[in-house]
């Protein structure tokens, strides 16, 4: 049997990542999709890398030659998704028709990945089910159908039943989109990879930036493996931004310690604080500085050892500017800046 990388390259800047039994078992069960052109539906967490198993099975198809985009259906408004994926037909300014190719005409011969598919508005869905039964759709505000040969694939984060009791998809759709199921393991279970996933990672950002690696010690790499991972691949890899960026081996430890259920995913800081995530980063703001990074990475960390000293003083504010080493009227400005606040048990 020919020997397999445990890091095979599938797109520019995509990877899949087998050095566990279950993503080496998901890995086996995405060629043997490869080989079909039936629609397969993709579940499992949010970011546990189902966009990256969907690409696996385009690399390994015989439609690898042609184009694989990916949709967001929750990102979008009924109409904008509409025109997104069948295109539309209007008269331009000078009169005459102008058409905008849709996805599914983009990405003829190729695959289109419908993520959070189970977010589609219903009208959509109906024409998706079409396409799915027929091949044809019609472009909005057109009469002529267009054939088109695509493969379709679905993601959602909850299960199909969850996604039909709760979102209202479509049963006929569901029966189209589930004919195969994929399942992929969230990271806890694929604990063997941490190791090689951040060392693929902190490669990806030294290059980006411009910057040397910095190393792992044996002890930080077990705290990671033994982290719970809630934010699945896009909390390591955000983690290992962090690290990177402050360089500090004992306050990445801490940080595990302290949040072992965090998902440093699901927060930022900014000028006023701390806020919820944003739910898309777009390709330039992903690609920011490494000041930038090494702003947010400070900020984040100066909030948690300010909480964690809160914490153990009992809300003891003297005593906690005395465990940072900060003056009293500091720590009162920062607790106001990241505007913490004691329990409701303390405030009473």
């Amino acid at each position: 049997m020919m020997y397999q990388s445990e890091i095979e390259r599938i797109g520019a800047e995509t990877y899949f990542v087998a050095a566990s039994p279950a993503a080496r078992r998901l890995r086996t069960q995405a060629e043997l999709l490869s080989q079909s052109d039936v629609p397969v539906l993709i579940t499992g967490e949010t970011g546990s890398g189902k966009a990256t198993a969907a690409r696996l099975i385009h690399a390994r198809s015989l439609r690898s030659s042609f184009p694989f985009m990916s949709v967001d259906c929750r990102t979008l408004t009924a109409d904008l998704l509409e025109s997104d994926l069948f295109g539309s037909e209007h008269t331009g300014v000078s009169g005459q028709p102008e058409s905008t190719l849709g996805k599914f005409e983009q990405c003829a011969r190729g695959t289109v990945l419908l993520q959070d598919f189970d977010a589609m508005p219903d009208a959509v869905q109906q024409r998706l089910l079409k396409l799915l039964q027929t091949r044809e759709f019609v472009r909005c505000g057109a009469r002529a159908p267009i054939r088109v040969d695509v493969r379709i694939m679905a993601a959602t984060d909850g299960g199909l039943e969850t996604a039909v009791a709760e979102n209202g998809v479509n049963q006929d759709l569901r029966h189209r989109l589930s004919v195969f199921q994929l399942q992929v393991p969230p990271l806890r279970e694929r604990r063997e990879e941490i190791p090689l996933l951040l060392g693929h990672f902190m490669n990806r950002l030294t290059r980006r930036y411009g910057v040397p690696a910095p190393r792992f010690s044996s002890a930080l790499l077990d705290a990671c493996q033994h982290h719970s991972w809630p934010g699945n691949l896009r909390e390591l890899e955000n983690f290992a931004k962090r690290f990177l960026a402050l360089g500090d081996e004992q306050a990445a430890l801490e940080e595990l310690q302290l949040n072992p259920h965090l998902d440093v995913t699901n927060r930022y800081v900014n000028g006023n604080g701390v806020g919820p995530a944003r739910a898309n980063v777009s390709a330039s703001e992903e690609k920011s500085s490494l000041k930038l990074l090494v702003r947010n990475a400070k900020g984040e960390a100066e909030r948690i050892a300010i909480a964690h000293a809160l914490e153990q003083t009992h809300w003891n504010r003297k005593a906690a500017a005395r465990l940072l080493n900060i003056s009293y009227r500091g720590l009162l400005y920062k607790i106001q800046e990241y505007r913490l606040a004691p329990p409701a048990w303390q405030s009473r």
